[in-house]
């Protein structure tokens, strides 16, 4: 019991301090994030913690791994160049029984994983997107005069400007859409919003429209134009978790993406435990014979587990989920064995 407090207090002097680096760069990033949001929409200072509260489930997913991964292979490197683990191997201590004292709090980090990525991730990414649709259609659009770039459903907006009855004036949109027969671009004296059944409507008057037709380019001037917000996201509000997930197993317009999210949420939830062989493989140093380049192999672990669970995402997302996990432990187990159980 004495020897399993003192490697678990050496993991947990590494793995705070990582962790709360780690969370507070994460953290900025969100924050730069949602302040791009503000561009778009209104929102009030309760309104912004409440949509960094819905990434949190995200952002524990990415940090929690990495910090437990590089905390045991640390905390084990440090031990090792301070004399400490060779003592312990002195006195009768085996490579096994630091695994085995290691499992139990790998399977914890391992179930609190799934739990992030196969569920409260989908829940607070669902209710992010939901909470930025209902602000669109609710009117809580926020243009800033002489600014490019603005997004407005599937149109780029610049306004030169607005008045304080909220209209809008000599605003040009270009449409950004996919589809070759709503592309083109329109120009307006005035313009307003306004909300019509819960859906919102930018209503133009005395414009012209430019779009292409056929090999060339069509004019149409009109008095007044609206153009509507269509929201294709009410039906992914109403998923329950499992229709969320099965749609990366049969044909729809999200089964691709659905498929590589799956794939990634599996690999980097079992990531802790697939990489338990390589904690000894990488922390345990005989201080005399080898020089301390751990955080460099830690971080070079990573990087190849990052970039071979990247590829099965994008190119074979349902044979990775089964493919990686076997050859990253085998390999782990393989040189886990040959460097260090052989030896210690």
């Amino acid at each position: 019991m004495k020897i399993k407090g003192f490697l678990f207090q050496s993991f947990a002097q590494v793995f705070f301090p990582i962790f709360l680096v780690l969370f507070f760069i994460a953290s900025v990033v969100i924050f730069i994030r949602i302040a791009g949001v503000t561009f778009i929409v209104k929102i009030s200072f309760a309104e912004l913690s409440l949509l960094y509260f819905y990434t949190l489930p995200t952002m524990l997913f990415f940090v929690i791994p990495l910090s437990f991964f590089v905390a045991c292979v640390l905390g084990l490197s440090r031990l090792s160049f301070d004399y400490e683990l060779p003592v312990l191997f002195a006195l009768g201590l085996s490579p096994h029984a630091i695994l085995k004292i290691f499992i139990p709090i790998t399977l914890l980090a391992t179930l609190s994983l799934l739990i992030l990525s196969l569920v409260l991730t989908p829940l607070s990414d669902t209710a992010y997107r939901q909470f930025l649709e209902e602000k669109k259609n609710n009117i809580n659009i926020n243009l800033q005069t002489g600014e490019f770039g603005q997004k407005l459903g599937e149109w780029l907006v610049y306004t030169q400007h607005k008045t304080e009855n909220d209209i809008y004036q000599n605003i040009v949109l270009l449409s950004i859409s996919k589809e070759e027969k709503k592309k083109g671009f329109i120009f307006a004296k005035e313009a307003f919003l306004e909300s019509e059944e819960g859906v919102m409507e930018a209503v133009l008057r005395d414009g012209s429209l430019y779009r292409k037709h056929d090999f060339e380019m069509e004019k149409i001037l009109f008095e007044k134009l609206i153009l509507r917000n269509v929201v294709n996201f009410k039906e992914d509000a109403h998923l329950g978790l499992l229709e969320y997930w099965g749609r990366a197993f049969y044909e729809n317009e999200r089964k691709e993406k659905t498929q590589r999210n799956l794939c990634m949420s599996i690999l980097l939830s079992f990531f802790p435990l697939l990489s338990l062989f390589y904690v000894p493989f990488l922390g345990i140093k005989n201080p005399r014979y080898h020089k301390n380049y751990t955080l460099l192999e830690v971080l070079s672990a990573v990087l190849i587990f990052a970039g071979a669970m990247y590829l099965s995402a994008s190119y074979f997302p349902i044979l990775g989920m089964l493919l990686l996990p076997v050859c990253w432990g085998l390999v782990g187990y393989l040189l886990y064995r040959h460097f260090i159980l052989r030896f210690y």
